[in-house]
């Protein structure tokens, strides 16, 4: 077996979560093989995990002609009780429009086009209006979650649990976690439930990601690893 993981032009790990990977697929036994860009692997074996950013790996994915549905999983159907606040699909274009201030916005398709952000006025539409390509988005009401928790889950089961924002005193209750998984009937083989917990302390999902491309958040080298495999292999 083969990881192929992203470098940058001087040929050092892109980021710290290629490292990460590197170090766990290397104490797997997999042979490890740097890349910049995802043109650049020549064999057509599926089996051989390529770890990296969004791009490059849905590069891949593609170069090796596989379909993965376009649409992100952010929110799946099964999941909106545990939102616990009104979420809507709309364009750029008409929430600039209709001035819908005050609310959360982010990419529906093109997850790398923008980084999610608080809209509070025109201002914060720089640089996002396009007259030829009305993006579409995700909306969102606004909640003041003190702190945020990403839940890793491979096959169905916690694999580690991250605080990556705000407040290390808060509690993340368990039993809406677990809720959650049991409730996710379509749930890849492994993503990440991401938690918050708002100043009643209650747990609400923030959202949900997709287990690709995501980020370490201090995961273990073991655990990582495993998790990247798991949702490549289902992928391919």
């Amino acid at each position: 077996m083969k990881a192929y993981i992203q470098a940058d032009k001087n040929g050092e790990f892109y980021n710290v979560n290629a490292f990460v990977a590197f170090e766990g697929f290397k104490n797997f036994g997999y042979e490890t093989e740097k890349f910049i860009d995802a043109d650049e692997i020549s064999d057509n074996n599926p089996e051989n995990i390529v770890v990296g950013g969004i791009g490059n790996v849905r590069k891949r994915l593609q170069n090796l002609n596989i379909i993965r549905l376009n649409k992100e999983i952010d929110y799946p159907e099964e999941l909106k009780p545990f939102l616990k606040r009104r979420i809507w699909e709309s364009t750029i274009n008409e929430v600039f429009n209709k001035k819908e201030w005050n609310i959360f916005i982010k990419p529906q398709t093109e997850t790398k086009l923008f980084a999610g952000k608080v809209i509070k006025n025109e201002m914060d539409f720089l640089g996002l209006i396009n007259k030829e390509n009305n993006t579409k988005i995700w909306c969102s009401e606004l909640i003041d979650f003190k702190t945020e928790w990403r839940c890793f889950i491979r096959y169905k089961e916690i694999l580690d649990i991250r605080r990556y924002k705000g407040d290390w005193n808060t509690k993340i209750d368990l039993k809406t976690v677990q809720s959650a998984i049991d409730s996710f009937i379509s749930q890849p083989n492994s993503f990440a439930l991401d938690f918050g917990i708002n100043e009643n302390g209650e747990t609400i999902l923030v959202e949900v990601n997709d287990g690709h491309s995501l980020g370490t958040y201090g995961l273990s080298s073991a655990h990582y690893a495993k998790f990247l495999s798991a949702r490549w292999s289902e992928l391919t």
